[in-house]
């Protein structure tokens, strides 16, 4: 009876041994470090035909200021979660704000904001992307581009992106598409050359001319129709 005894008080006190290595263990692991706010990278522009210069404002500050019509921000490191944006006429209060929204902004990626369609129903579209660079565009080859249209256009016809090949002809890269819609990122050679809106059934807008425009290997590109019937024009941004 008495060596049972012992081997159960042997046996517990080799538990609580062990306990107390592992409690020990515990005790002296440093803490885990803890993770600074989590953050995107966002990109402003002003797409809003008829509109001066507007400044930008995420929660309580401006983040960019005096940006005119066709105008864009560089990237802008913003805290992810729900960030306010307003849209404010250039050096007024924020009181003054022609358009104000609360905005998820979802944590490691590339965002674009566009502002778009009238000052007195100003429409935000975001298009967000979440890709290492590095490793998307080794798969490009050497003479081809990436490039995303998106259709901001205050008509309701569809539009795409054409290619001056000679003095009255013209290519389609792009294919049209519906006022508000954007493409994915599709293929193209990179080139210089003179391009142009091209309409929905054949023909150009030979008024929005983007004259010369570069589309270089290995970088994305976002092009965007912009404006009303007889002032339709391109704004083309280097995403990377």
């Amino acid at each position: 009876m008495q060596q049972k005894l012992l081997r159960k008080a042997g046996l517990l006190g080799m538990v609580l041994l062990l306990s107390g290595i592992v409690l020990t263990g515990c005790i002296d692991e440093p803490n885990p470090p803890v993770l600074g706010r989590i953050t995107s990278e966002v990109r402003f522009v002003h797409a809003i035909p008829g509109t001066a210069a507007v400044d930008i404002w995420v929660d309580d500050e401006p983040a960019v200021t005096n940006v005119g019509y066709k105008g864009a921000s560089d990237y802008l490191t913003v805290n992810s979660g729900n960030r306010f944006f307003r849209v404010v006429p250039a050096g007024q209060d924020s009181s003054a704000a022609i358009f104000r929204s609360q905005v998820n902004v979802r944590s490691l990626m590339k965002i674009t904001a566009l502002f778009h369609n009238t000052d007195q129903d100003v429409q935000l579209l975001t298009t967000q992307e979440r890709f290492t660079y590095a490793d998307e565009t080794s798969k490009l080859i050497d003479d081809s581009c990436e490039v995303k249209l998106i259709n901001l256009s205050l008509t309701s016809a569809k539009y795409g992106l054409a290619k001056r090949i000679g003095e009255n002809d013209f290519e389609v890269v792009i294919s049209p598409i519906d006022g508000g819609l954007l493409t994915p990122y599709l293929r193209m050679p990179a080139m210089s050359g003179d391009y142009f809106i091209a309409r929905d059934g054949g023909g150009v807008v030979l008024d929005s001319e983007m004259a010369g425009a570069s589309f270089e290997n290995p970088h994305r590109y976002t092009v965007v129709v912009v404006g009303a019937d007889g002032a339709l024009e391109l704004v083309k941004l280097l995403d990377e």
